[in-house]
Formats: C-alpha cells, structure tokens, sequence
C-alpha cells in the first residue's frame, strides 16, 4: 500500500525583519558564554519566520503548521505570539503580523466554525469523508471556541504593542460580528446551531456523538464548543476554560467597539453577552462545587478573569 503523503507548499525564504536581527546579534553577546544555549536560541527564536512564514501577493500573510501545508487559527498566533513586543518600530514585521492578522479575518468570513485553513480554495483537506458543510478554502473544521478567540487576541496585541489600527477596517469589524453571532447561536446550540462534524475513522474523539450534533445540552450562558484545544472532541460542550478564554476576548473586542470603530451599540451587545457567559459558569461552577466547604468555592469568575 501507498503512503500517504501530505501535499507541499512552496515557502519562498522570508529575509528577517530588521528587530528580529537585533536581537539574534544581542543574543552573540548575552550568551557568548553559554554557547549551547545560544545555539538553541538563534535556531529556535526565529524559526516560524524562517520556515513557516509566507508573504501574500494580496497584502496577508499566511503561517503553516509545522508539516502540515495549511494554518490553524490558533496555532499560527502562537507561533508568532514571541515576535509582537519588536514590532512597533519595524516595519517589515508590522508587514508580516498585520498581514497575518488580516488573513485570520479572511477566513472567518469564509467560515467561522473551521479550525484550520488552506493558502487558497485548493480543496485540500485532512480527511475528505467528513460530514460537515466543507469548503476548498477549510483543511479541517473541527469547531473549538478558542480558534476564534487565538484571532482577537492577536488583533488586540497587536493593536496594543504597535498602536497602529490599519487592521481595523470594514472586514475585520464585519468578521468581529460573525464572531459574536456565532457565540450567541452556540449559547443555544442544540435549538440554533447549523454545525455538525461526524468523521468515520473509528477514533471516538475525532467526531461528535449524537450524529455529528454532541451530546445534549440546555442552555446556561456559555458558549458551546465542539472539540477542544487539543482537536479532541469535548466530551461535556460547555468547555470552562475555553469559555473564560471567550470572556476575555469578548473584553477585547468591546476595546475594539469603543476606541477604534466608536460603536456604542456594538459595545453594549458585547457587554450583554459577556454577562451572560460570566453568569453561565458562575452558576455551573457553584452548582458543582455547592457540597464543598466553603472555603473551598471559587471566587465569582468575573473576579479572576482579566485581560
């Protein structure tokens, strides 16, 4: 039998921006003494640039996970997460980041609920049998609430590190929306949600029960999930700390309403729905822990989650 083999990309060589040389060549004089370690840090540190990074003709940029010839949302923000405090002064990395983070937007207009995405509708994808609503631009579409929140944070950074608010235009403000929408329909998921994802691979946590549609839930307030960080699929939907994660960056875009777009009605539906998933996992966490002692509940978790 053949081996499967995953397609290829070409990955033209991405010269390092100006700041990212600064600090490998700080890094020859800090530990100059530790040459070990200092063989570790330069093949590490810019690593992503070097072999992960692609610059589009259309002004984005477009990130591969390791191997795999297609970006995760989630994977591709951690992978150039280390890079943000050099950018205010460096063009060429504002460049890559801002590209970056237009590219995330793009693809959450193309689909909101995909994972991971493909450099163009090439229809590729890690498994072509899935039962779900696939496009040629989605590789996998395995809905996890943190994919979507990876991508405000990265704005947010981004926006706070460099001050500069050129990503924030008529897509990402529309892609912000869809975001909040599919939040407030997965606060329903069994009575609203179009989402289902079935995969016949006999693996239990590659697909959802219940013929693609998850095991039943009611309604608290929290946002519904699918699978979690790890592509697994969750085996209780209202995922905490995915929800606490969907709480800061649902803070996150209510910045983005108030400063940069100056839309009060927006930042008021965003203050709403926060409260509601706030109020959602103080209910589930005290309904749960109410035959503990006292002393061991948990503050209100609107007390512990900050930006």
């Amino acid at each position: 039998m053949e081996q499967f083999k995953l397609p290829k990309i070409p990955m033209p060589e991405l010269e390092l921006p100006q700041s990212i040389q600064a600090v490998l060549q700080e890094a020859e004089e800090q530990l100059a003494h530790r040459p070990k370690l200092l063989q570790l840090f330069k093949n590490c540190f810019p690593n992503t640039l070097e072999t992960t990074t692609k610059l589009m003709e259309d002004g984005t940029t477009f990130v591969i996970t390791g191997d795999i010839p297609a970006m995760w949302l989630r994977d591709s923000v951690e992978q150039v997460i280390h890079y943000i405090p050099f950018a205010k002064n460096d063009p060429q990395l504002q460049r890559i980041l801002s590209g970056l983070i237009k590219r995330h937007f793009q693809y959450i207009h193309i689909d909101p609920y995909a994972n991971a995405f493909n450099e163009s509708a090439n229809d590729w994808h890690w498994n072509t049998t899935d039962e779900t609503e696939m496009s040629p631009w989605v590789w996998e579409r395995k809905f996890e609430i943190d994919s979507l929140c990876f991508s405000v944070r990265l704005a947010y950074l981004y926006w706070k590190e460099t001050g500069l608010t050129d990503v924030f235009d008529a897509n990402f403000k529309s892609a912000m929306i869809k975001i909040i929408e599919l939040f407030k329909t997965e606060q329903h998921h069994v009575e609203k949600s179009p989402y289902r994802f079935t995969r016949d691979n006999g693996i239990p946590t590659d697909f959802l029960r219940n013929n693609g549609l998850g095991m039943p839930v009611n309604y608290t307030g929290m946002i519904w999930s699918g699978f979690r960080s790890s592509d697994d699929a969750c085996d209780f939907h209202y995922n905490i700390p995915g929800n606490m994660f969907a709480v800061v960056a649902l803070r996150q875009m209510q910045e983005f309403a108030e400063w940069v777009f100056r839309d009060m009605k927006l930042l008021d539906e965003l203050k709403r729905l926060t409260a509601d998933v706030i109020m959602g996992f103080n209910c589930t966490v005290f309904t749960v822990t109410r035959n503990l002692d006292r002393s061991m509940l948990m503050r209100p978790m609107d007390s512990v989650i900050t930006v």
